[in-house]
């Protein structure tokens, strides 16, 4: 416990200085999730990857961002984990998103004045590190990338001790997550959220641009559809038929529950290649309408063959690609059997 204590004092005593380490960013992922009035972003990365020196997350075109809350002001909350090199132990963080004064700056990284500032205030073991996402809108070439740019600048975590700068204990990012409440004004419309992430070179504290990557989130929700047919009046056999798809696309291997009368069925079947299920029930007892529905449970996916098949600026490669998790119900089909 003294040691985690230590390295609690150490870690807030700088507040840019944080290193989210790790990445070769062979393995680095993004992931978006959404609602009406909520939005979530993660980072995760194994400990064995190279150091981002900066991750720049675009918004894409669709979006509006509310930067009207004054500073000091809690949107949302944050959380994430970290590897202490130094002291070879994992760490949770965990704490509350508020906003910045504007002109919060990390210098050769993100300057100026901003369009906003939100601090994610984590907290380990009692102590406090300050970690600000600097948000702007995009202009020129960038914007073809999103209307807004979320940018983060990390510190170096595998130069020698003592190296100004370095990351206090030479923390690592392992995971990194926040969520900001009425600030984003989702749009109905399928989106991709791309990140650009350049590493440091090893053991260095220099920026590899050679090494810069992209990484893709799709967060859009998902859709399943229900059509119901009598296929044998006599035996009272219906056959229910649908399809499961995201964006467009459909969703494979998900299971679908039917819902009879509102209620959850024992009846499931999973979707094909092609997002297609089905079923074939058989009435018995007294006749009566019956209300068909269906509902699947969609948990976050790896989309990198699709999402990532055409790098947004070559020759830096698309790495990963994730699809948002999603909660679906279909339409309602009542049938007399």
């Amino acid at each position: 416990m003294r040691r985690v204590l230590k390295l609690a004092v150490l870690a807030g005593a700088a507040v840019t200085a944080l290193a989210f380490a790790g990445n070769a960013l062979a393995v680095q992922k993004l992931s978006v999730s959404q609602s009406a009035t909520s939005l979530t972003i993660k980072v995760t990365q194994a400990q064995t990857d190279q150091q981002p020196a900066k991750i720049t997350i675009y918004v894409p075109t669709g979006y509006s961002i509310n930067s009207s809350a004054a500073p000091g002001t809690t949107i949302g909350t944050t959380s994430g984990s970290v590897f202490a090199r130094d002291a070879n132990i994992p760490l949770p963080l965990s704490g509350n998103v508020v906003v910045a004064p504007p002109d919060t700056n990390a210098p050769g990284c993100a300057t100026g004045t901003h369009l906003a500032v939100w601090n994610l205030a984590l907290s380990v073991a009692g102590q406090n590190i300050n970690l600000p996402v600097h948000v702007d809108p995009t202009s020129g070439a960038e914007a073809a990338l999103g209307a807004y740019k979320l940018v983060v600048c990390l510190s170096p975590a595998d130069v020698p001790q003592g190296t100004p700068g370095r990351s206090p204990n030479g923390a690592q990012l392992l995971e990194a997550n926040f969520t900001v409440n009425n600030v984003f004004q989702v749009p109905a419309a399928l989106s991709v959220w791309k990140a650009i992430t350049t590493p440091y070179a090893p053991s260095t504290g220099v920026p590899n641009a050679a090494g810069t990557v992209e990484t893709r989130a799709l967060a859009s929700s998902g859709t399943v559809t229900l059509s119901a047919r009598v296929t044998n009046k006599k035996k009272r056999t219906v056959r229910i038929s649908g399809k499961l798809s995201q964006g467009g696309a459909a969703v494979a291997g998900s299971q679908v529950r039917l819902l009879l009368n509102g209620a959850a069925s024992r009846f499931t079947a999973r979707t094909s290649a092609a997002g297609n299920y089905s079923l074939v029930l058989r009435k018995t007892g007294k006749k009566s309408t019956t209300t068909f529905q269906a509902r699947t449970t969609v948990a976050e996916r790896d989309v990198t063959s699709t999402l990532c098949a055409t790098p947004s600026l070559p020759p830096i490669p698309c790495v990963s690609g994730t699809a948002s998790g999603f909660t679906a119900v279909s339409n309602r089909v009542r049938i007399r059997l």
